[in-house]
């Protein structure tokens, strides 16, 4: 019995001393400096504010939960309290899309809009197309090249909460 005690104090002094010694290094980086560990690249990419106005056309209800109307070469879309919409399909004749978006939010102070091709497999995510708006009902606006003039791209609008709503506008300009 005295044999399986000692056992037991040797092998809590064993924890007790790692413990110690991982705490003492994570302390020393924290006073050095020093870190293994890689830092990640912020790769978000925001839309730029914008002066021009964006006005919205062929939307009779403005306080729709989710209304789009396309209209000379654009879609608009109005959203009201929502949390994820994906627009209809559409084309881009040019390869260039311009993107015009507002919000405002209870809560986080961004939404992002992405871009999706239709395949036959279903949809996937277009590289490179995913841009942040600042929910401070400020007009921004970016730009997606490169797109496939033959290929058929939805816009999807989320906001990365489940206890607050999304308001806003988009509009984008370039479709067919």
């Amino acid at each position: 019995m005295k044999m399986k005690k000692r056992l037991f104090v040797l092998l809590l002094a064993a924890v007790m001393a790692l413990t110690c010694l991982t705490g003492c290094k994570d302390a020393l980086r924290k006073i050095t400096g020093t870190s293994n560990e890689v830092q990640e690249e912020d790769t978000t990419r925001w839309a730029e504010q914008t002066g021009d106005p964006l006005i919205i056309q062929g939307i009779g209800d403005p306080s729709a939960k989710f209304d789009t109307a396309m209209v000379d070469g654009c879609l608009y879309a109005v959203f009201n309290g929502i949390w994820s919409r994906n627009t209809n399909y559409f084309a881009v004749p040019t390869g260039t899309l311009k993107v015009m978006a507002c919000g405002t939010a209870e809560g986080a102070q961004k939404f992002k809009v992405a871009l999706w091709k239709k395949t036959d497999a279903g949809v996937e995510y277009v590289p490179d197309s995913t841009y942040y708006v600042k929910t401070d009902g400020t007009d921004y606006t970016c730009t997606i090249s490169g797109l496939d003039p033959a290929g058929i791209y939805r816009m999807t609008i989320s906001y990365d909460s489940s206890r607050y709503y999304l308001y806003g506008l988009l509009k984008l300009e370039g479709v067919g």
